[in-house]
């Protein structure tokens, strides 16, 4: 992956992320993917949690209704990645 210009570059993103997550939890030892704090505060967007697989599937689901996938069909991640590959 690389850096492109403009708001939807792949590096700042992840520096964005990587800033927002609790400062003692940003080790390769700690996982990727953290809960999401439901109290808003500007300075950190996660909990020092684990996100659980349950959340995972739901965000996909939602992901994939509001990209438009066709709502009928079973959604699992190599089906996401077909779609893509079909629609380029």
């Amino acid at each position: 992956m690389f850096g492109t210009s403009g708001p939807r570059n792949p590096v700042l993103i992840y520096k964005l992320y990587s800033n927002m997550r609790p400062s003692d939890f940003s080790s390769d030892q700690h996982p990727f993917y953290l809960a999401t704090r439901t109290i808003d505060t500007a300075s950190q967007w996660f909990l020092r949690q684990l996100l659980g697989v349950n959340k995972l599937g739901q965000m996909l689901k939602a992901m994939a209704k509001d990209a438009g996938f066709p709502e009928h069909k079973r959604i699992i991640t190599h089906s996401v990645r077909k779609f893509l590959v079909q629609k380029l």
